[in-house]
């Protein structure tokens, strides 16, 4: 009995020092990556490599004939992101773009409601990470409600390529079959919250991910933001500093989304006419831009009720008056709601900016006679000119408005955010999240 005992305390004993063993080796483990992280932080960074250079590399995703849209790229934005910017400075262009695993897929998919422009951004955003990280190649489908290839082409990364060798034909009979393996993943907002956590806890702490979804080809539908995740998953900061993103600090959508956007995307010709002709109008040095978004409203009666927003023209409206700038400022207005440009139109007369055409959601309209796909030229022109136009943002709490005003050089310079029926002013991402915080996570905003 003695002899029990004592070796029962002796295994207890073993176990304790081999738990607490390992919670120095991990601790450890973690503080060398913080210091390396430090280190990259304080190490100076190498310039990128010109625009030039990498629009004619072989190591772009883009083939001869469409070399030549590197005239309409615009090299000064690019320039700015990978040059000129402390918090993408030295991100490594080349490696982004080459191709990854052969046979090896990461795919956006949105067939049915996926949100609406700055939700399915969002996701796309996060895949786009994932697949760099995977080190698969990156495509996007968007068929709801119409093809994106309506509105966007390729800028630098051709997410519209097919997927080689996915289908097989029999010589003998000329039946198709898949040829490599694939899987659907779906984490939209109304997936099980089972699946929801499961996915979040992979890409947070898993270090073989390629091995839980070995398949080939991955179809992914979501609108999550998933770059808190992959910050903090270990086992791939190596992998993400062969891109240049050299801390965790630094895998941040709000960081990245700028570069990414440019790299990803440029308006078709005709959209790209539109967003030169409305910069062209501008007559004055401030420019101020307004986007308000109301919710449910007579222009679009299927969208959401936002009972927070009831006052936001009005408020916004007065703001500007009471306190913005010269009289001889222009304001450029984006809105979901006929009534507030009508309202603006009164008020502001010829100093008034608004890009002609019928208001529409991009998820949320009825797409009678394929309403909403011809009205993609305004949605597409209005998110832009919020990158390129202002000096001055006022927004509403919503995707569009942020993922659009991100886009400009300085994005928290002179910006103001509607919530609850105040206006904030918002000079960091802190900011952001405790106006957020203060009001019921922004379900007040």
């Amino acid at each position: 009995m003695i002899v029990g005992n004592t070796l029962c305390k002796r295994t207890v004993f073993a176990y304790c020092i081999f738990f607490f063993t390992a919670i120095l080796i991990w601790r450890h483990h973690e503080k060398s990556i913080q210091l390396e992280e430090d280190k990259d932080t304080l190490r100076p960074r190498r310039f990128s490599i010109p625009i030039s250079r990498i629009l004619s590399s072989p190591t772009t995703f883009l083939n001869t004939n469409e070399r030549e849209i590197g005239s309409r790229i615009d090299p000064n934005r690019l320039d700015y992101w990978l040059r000129n910017n402390s918090r993408t400075l030295g991100i490594n262009l080349t490696s982004i773009l080459k191709p990854k695993k052969p046979q090896k897929y990461l795919v956006y998919v949105c067939h049915e409601n996926c949100g609406g422009w700055g939700d399915r951004l969002r996701g796309i955003m996060s895949i786009f990470m994932i697949s760099l990280m995977l080190d698969r190649n990156f495509r996007i489908e968007i068929t709801h409600p119409c093809d994106l290839t309506n509105i966007f082409r390729p800028n630098l990364y051709n997410w519209t390529q097919s997927i080689k060798g996915l289908i097989a034909v029999d010589p003998k009979t000329h039946r198709r079959s898949f040829n490599l393996t694939r899987k659907m993943l779906i984490t939209t907002a109304n997936a099980r919250r089972e699946v929801l956590t499961n996915v979040s806890q992979i890409l947070h702490h898993n270090r073989s991910i390629n091995s839980i979804w070995s398949e080939d080809v991955l179809y992914w539908a979501t609108n999550k933001d998933y770059f808190h995740q992959l910050s903090n998953n270990l086992f791939y900061r190596k992998q993400f500093k062969s891109y240049g993103i050299m801390t965790k600090y630094n895998i941040k959508l709000e960081i990245l989304f700028p570069l990414f956007y440019e790299i990803l995307f440029r308006p078709v010709d005709q959209i790209q006419q539109h967003i030169d002709y409305y910069k062209s109008k501008r007559k004055t040095k401030q420019m101020i831009c307004a986007q308000i978004r109301t919710g449910k409203n007579p222009t679009i009666p299927d969208d959401k009720l936002l009972p927070g927003r009831r006052n936001i023209s009005e408020t916004m409206f007065s703001f500007i008056d009471s306190n913005l700038w010269t009289k001889d400022s222009q304001i450029f207005l984006t809105t979901d709601n006929e009534q507030v440009y009508h309202e603006a139109q009164q008020r502001y007369g010829s100093r008034l900016l608004y890009v002609s055409g019928e208001i529409t959601h991009i998820d949320r309209s009825l797409n009678t006679d394929q309403k909403v796909c011809r009205e993609q030229d305004k949605l597409i022109t209005d998110f832009h000119l919020l990158g390129e136009l202002c000096d001055i943002s006022i927004i509403s709490n919503s995707g569009f408005g942020f993922w659009g005003n991100l886009r400009r050089f300085k994005p928290f310079e002179q910006l103001y955010v509607f919530c609850a029926g105040r206006i904030y002013k918002i000079e960091s991402m802190w900011h952001l999240y405790k106006m957020r915080e203060q009001n019921q996570n922004g379900e007040l905003c």
